[in-house]
């Protein structure tokens, strides 16, 4: 049998269906989609209504309830699925929302007939229940490349950007703290990616037909350690603080402990972001400097947002 993501494709040039669209990312990747017909799926359409326009449609629907989706769709050329967790929460698993979310979300997209499919992965992704985001992430990678449907996957390393989580979380951290806690060794390896050059990828995946059938790995300029990390972020703020190691077995029992506190009372990692400390976040075969055309930015270079 002749892989799918290997037949010939076309440029994209009708509408994207998009998943996400609202989040971090995906304001982001509209912005970069320019005039392109998009149709947004939203979990609920008056909250979403103000993004409606002559090229964008909102729909409704939930990657969870599969019913949902059905005729969502319909007439659109491509699919680029966004929709992810980073927390479990109430009745959010990684499971449900990644894996099964992405199961239902490619079903949909085989059944309307859609000609390509762009899915959000993760740097570090991998086959292994310990890690649970990442093993959902690679479970809805298994069912994007079995779907039949041209795909794309792209592993972004940490994304940076005004609007995120991540960066911002430790730029108030820092701000705030008398001291600044490292969480373990502090020696865990990440290369932090722009927003913009991750939307960038995207695009360059609808256009160009030779980008079917791989997973792309997407770093930044430069590979930081957690620590140097936090150094960059002190400096721009220009805050000068000692920082004191916390071992990851301390933080686990307070973050478990946290979670019924607002988000501002939280520490700036989840249990699962925790765990995630055991693996580099890095890349020796990064595609973003082949996917948009110049050498990323690094860090210190596009984080004039924090304050």
């Amino acid at each position: 049998m002749t892989d799918p993501a290997a037949q010939t494709t076309h440029p994209v040039t009708g509408r994207v269906f998009v998943t996400g669209g609202t989040g971090f990312v995906g304001s982001n990747l509209r912005r970069a989609l320019g005039q392109r017909p998009l149709r947004l799926l939203v979990r609920t359409k008056a909250e979403a209504a103000s993004l409606a326009s002559e090229n964008v449609e909102v729909v409704e629907g939930d990657v969870t309830r599969p019913d949902t989706l059905r005729g969502a769709m319909d007439g659109c050329e491509a699919v680029i699925h966004l929709v992810a967790i980073i927390a479990e929460e109430g009745g959010a698993t990684f499971d449900g929302v990644i894996h099964q979310g992405t199961v239902h979300t490619v079903a949909e997209a085989k059944r309307s007939g859609v000609r390509r499919f762009l899915f959000m992965s993760a740097m570090g992704t991998r086959h292994d229940p310990h890690f649970g985001y990442f093993d959902a992430k690679w479970r809805a990678e298994q069912a994007v490349m079995e779907a039949g449907i041209p795909w794309t996957i792209f592993r972004p390393s940490v994304i940076f950007g005004a609007g995120d989580d991540f960066i911002t979380t430790l730029a108030q951290l820092v701000k705030l703290a008398p001291v600044i806690p490292v969480v373990g060794s502090g020696k865990s390896k990440f290369q932090p990616v722009s927003v913009e050059e991750v939307a960038e990828a995207y695009v360059r995946a609808l256009d160009d037909p030779a980008t079917a059938g791989h997973i792309y790995e997407l770093g930044g300029g430069k590979v930081y350690e957690y620590e140097q990390m936090l150094d960059v972020i002190a400096a721009k703020l220009g805050k000068k603080k000692p920082k004191v190691h916390v071992p990851i077995g301390l933080m686990m029992p307070v973050v478990s402990l946290s979670k019924p506190l607002p988000k501002m009372l939280r520490p700036p990692v989840t249990s699962e972001q925790l765990k995630m400390l055991a693996i580099d976040n890095c890349s020796d075969a990064s595609a973003t400097a082949e996917l948009i055309g110049r050498p990323p930015m690094r860090l210190e270079d596009g984080i004039d947002y924090i304050r």
